[in-house]
């Protein structure tokens, strides 16, 4: 089931707006912000207005009952995202990768390259965490009033999610670990060229996606789906059984056991790196992803 926002006139400024305040964003940021955007939209609508959370006519008549679960639901709608962590770095690293080919630019795989690209990640995650712009496409002011309650922090918490207290000692045992696993590791290299996919369909100018954002459709870009280019893009899983909206959920359900295994208990191949206390206890703690969450109709 794929929940229904209708565009208003004032969601379309919104749009408007935002395409011109980033319209010469470098690239660093604005691959950052895909990411998150892409992860977001699986929280915003698999979980909290997946919840019927938004549905006022019957937020006014629901039980007490009900609406404690709504409340309870969409305040702990955070828990599920923070242990895919490593999910998140390869999808992050696959779409800065097609960003580069895509503009001839070389793609270093170097622990330096890479880690810049990382700490951009968590300077945007920061900004949106610590001082965020709430007229950002980005942030559900929607949320922020959600059952008259301003202290359920729904947008906040998504950010504090992907935002664990990282050492530098934690960074560089995840980039060594993912220089010694992106072309070795076939789940890693799914998640990366599924990345690749899904970027080169918003960013391509003879995409049929892009045709569809670029005219604000939104119901279309919640229906839109399409099978892999496994010509472009070897190990891409992209379906055409799936909206492409929930490409995130899909990969991170299909790989995280692996690619978290892989980190805790592969042995090093060509660079030295080991799994790092915190980043182990992230990884193996919290609940999982599902892609839309039960509604309270649906407990019994």
């Amino acid at each position: 089931m794929i929940p229904v926002i209708i565009v208003d006139k004032e969601n379309k400024e919104i749009i408007t707006k935002h395409l011109e305040r980033y319209k010469n964003e470098n690239p660093q940021d604005r691959i950052s912000r895909w990411v998150l955007g892409t992860v977001k939209w699986q929280y915003d609508f698999g979980y909290i207005i997946g919840s019927g959370a938004l549905d006022e006519k019957k937020i006014k008549s629901i039980s007490k009952e009900e609406q404690k679960y709504l409340i309870e639901t969409c305040s702990n709608a955070y828990k599920p995202f923070k242990k895919y962590l490593l999910i998140n770095v390869c999808y992050l690293f696959g779409a800065y990768y097609e960003h580069c080919k895509r503009q001839k630019i070389k793609f270093e795989p170097t622990g330096m390259f890479l880690k810049k690209q990382f700490n951009n990640y968590f300077k945007i995650i920061e900004k949106f965490y610590k001082k965020p712009n709430k007229d950002e496409n980005m942030w559900m002011t929607l949320f922020d009033n959600l059952f008259e309650k301003k202290d359920l922090d729904i947008n906040k918490n998504f950010f504090l999610a992907l935002y664990p207290p990282l050492t530098k000692k934690d960074i560089d045992s995840i980039i060594y670990w993912f220089l010694n696993s992106w072309k070795t590791n076939e789940s890693v290299k799914a998640v990366f060229d599924t990345a690749r996919n899904y970027f080169h369909l918003e960013d391509d100018n003879d995409s049929p996606f892009k045709k569809i954002t670029q005219k604000n459709d939104l119901i279309g870009t919640l229906k839109f789906s399409c099978d892999a280019n496994t010509d472009l893009f070897k190990n891409s899983v992209l379906s055409s059984k799936l909206t492409l909206r929930s490409t995130y959920c899909s990969l991170a359900t299909s790989f995280l056991e692996d690619i978290n295994n892989s980190y805790l208990f592969d042995k090093p191949k060509t660079r030295i790196w080991k799994a790092e206390k915190f980043v182990s206890k992230i990884i193996q703690n919290g609940p999982d992803l599902s892609l839309v969450v039960k509604r309270f109709e649906d407990l019994n």
